[in-house]
């Protein structure tokens, strides 16, 4: 079974304006922003459609495709939407949408204030892993995966730290925490790090190492509490537990 996910990696300003009543405009053309090549809205469904053929037939069928959609780019005549994808065979790229440059880098160590009072070191020599979830409360994408990121804390909160950062200040995140469950530890306030760790877009989840380094970088989750990108998700947080595993170990 072909798996096909479609996420949208809007930037904040575009993000931001999805969050009020407007409702987004309808485009009539899309942009291959690996190619530059535009496409009708049949073509699209098309290209979209064929971009498993290039897999070898031993493969074909584990195929997880993730559509990213970007800026739309208005003119008098048209709305064309530029996209880029990837596409996974279990956990391994064979097309990625954006350049992870950081997957490799070494944090140095930091510490930070919870929204709870608590300190903790991010970077550095570390007893445990750790993801970082880079979101914000306006962002559609960070909200709906939230479900999905309470289940990977569950299952492996005793071994992993899981920490959410946000350039929200501490008033609005504890008001969205009043309202919604996000068991993770929270760390408002930090636009600055997350420049620094981070490639953008929102949502971004970051693997680190108990050695400090970026591991591996993902975009988000999605809401399917039972969806294969669940499942790759835990099968990075198993390598990350192995005792051999990260970069300088």
């Amino acid at each position: 079974m072909k798996i096909y996910t479609i996420i949208s990696i809007l930037t904040l300003t575009i993000l931001l304006s999805c969050s009020q009543k407007n409702k987004r405009p309808e485009p009539n053309f899309y942009r291959n922003l690996f190619t530059n090549e535009i496409l009708n809205k049949t073509e699209f469904e098309i290209f979209i459609g064929t971009l498993h053929q290039n897999i070898p037939d031993s493969l074909k069928g584990k195929e997880h495709l993730t559509i990213h959609f970007g800026f739309l780019e208005t003119t008098k005549d048209s709305i064309i939407q530029p996209f880029n994808y990837d596409i996974r065979i279990g956990n391994e790229y064979l097309v990625r949408a954006n350049n992870f440059d950081k997957i490799g880098m070494k944090i140095k160590p930091q510490k930070f204030n919870t929204i709870d009072g608590d300190s903790i070191q991010i970077g550095g020599q570390q007893l445990k892993p750790m993801l970082i979830n880079l979101w914000f409360i306006n962002c559609g994408g960070c909200v709906a995966e939230i479900p999905a990121l309470n289940k990977l804390k569950e299952k492996y909160s005793d071994r992993v730290d899981f920490v959410a950062m946000t350039f929200d200040d501490a008033k609005k995140v504890r008001k969205f925490l009043n309202r919604n469950d996000f068991n993770f530890i929270h760390i408002p306030n930090s636009e600055e790090f997350i420049n620094y760790i981070g490639s953008k877009p929102y949502p971004e989840n970051i693997f680190i190492s108990r050695n400090g380094f970026i591991e591996y970088i993902e975009g988000g989750l999605g809401g399917n509490l039972n969806d294969d990108n669940l499942k790759y998700f835990e099968s990075i947080i198993e390598k990350l537990l192995l005792p051999t595993r990260g970069n300088s170990q």
